[in-house]
């Protein structure tokens, strides 16, 4: 009865939290609502529609179709480049976006668009570079410990998969027909609108989460005679296993951690992304039935790689 229940139960409670602490859940409506106005839409939309309208024609097809010889060798899939370059400018859920529009014009089967998914939607250079390494860490060249490892871990990842996976089938060859440049134009406006609305609900309603959850911590570390550092690296990791940007701050703000630590941790927070993250690819999947219990797996063991490819780093460099 519990069980079958058990989602419409934890809703009424969170509606019971929401009206007995207003001004939290205002407060974390609206630092989503910032995050998706200023962050978001300013990057992820223009690119969405840009790459929609690519999708919609062969040329980025046939152009790939001949690098297929790397793809295919490196990635097993000879379309897996274009996602992942659109996601390593882009961001997260953009490569998830661009998969699911591939799909969408049957390009690729429902099997390979669940392999894709999995580590081809990352985290962009700028948010690396720009927002954690520059903004939060203070050094603009700390992004090769965190870019390098994130990058190197979704190749590293996809060969996980396909050892545990049948082979993949090869790539449909699907020639689109021509269409008039104002209608793949509208199309690519009205996913990329559908697409960037929906990401925007996640980061708002996961916002919220976040601020009761920052309250609720606060409250709980005063309750254990825990050193601060190790208090700031399970806070970082439980926040940032929610939302990213927010456990990324907390840890790289920390007085107490050592910078290797903070990195080692960013890692794996990147490369997992957080339940926000992963309920934004789930937002923007429409058109094949998502593994979501799969992607969760791989996600966590491709923030593990992640972590320890920059452990690695560290006694290279």
């Amino acid at each position: 009865m519990f069980k079958r229940n058990f989602i419409p139960i934890m809703v009424l409670l969170l509606i019971c939290f929401f009206i007995i602490k207003p001004d939290t859940v205002s407060e974390g409506a609206f630092n989503g609502l910032k995050i998706w106005v200023t962050n978001i839409v300013p990057y992820l939309f223009p690119m969405s529609v840009l790459s929609n309208i690519l999708l919609q024609y062969n040329f980025l097809y046939s152009l790939f179709d001949r690098m297929s010889f790397i793809s295919n060798k490196l990635l097993k899939n000879k379309f897996a480049l274009i996602p992942l370059f659109i996601s390593f400018v882009s961001g997260y859920p953009s490569g998830a976006m661009t998969v699911n529009t591939m799909a969408s014009y049957n390009r690729i089967s429902e099997k390979e668009a669940n392999y894709l998914t999995i580590f081809t939607n990352d985290c962009s250079f700028q948010f690396i570079a720009g927002a954690v390494s520059f903004s939060m860490l203070g050094d603009f060249h700390f992004y090769k410990y965190i870019a390098i490892p994130h990058i190197i871990g979704a190749v590293i990842l996809s060969f996980f998969i396909v050892n545990k996976e049948s082979s993949l089938t090869s790539s449909k060859n699907v020639r689109l027909i021509a269409i008039p440049f104002h209608n793949a134009f509208s199309a690519a406006i009205y996913k990329s609108v559908t697409g960037i609305l929906s990401v925007g609900g996640v980061i708002i309603i996961f916002s919220v989460f976040s601020n009761f959850l920052n309250g609720s911590l606060s409250s709980a570390a005063n309750m254990f005679s825990l050193s601060t550092n190790v208090k700031d690296i399970i806070y970082s990791l439980l926040v940032g296993s929610l939302e990213i940007t927010n456990g990324c701050s907390i840890i790289s703000s920390s007085l107490f951690v050592p910078l290797q630590t903070k990195l080692i941790i960013i890692n794996f927070l990147i490369s997992f992304s957080g339940m926000s993250v992963i309920f934004q690819t789930i937002a923007v999947i429409n058109e094949f039935d998502f593994d979501i219990k799969n992607y969760i797996f791989y996600k966590f063991i491709h923030g593990i790689i992640s972590a320890l490819l920059c452990i690695v780093m560290f006694s290279i460099i």
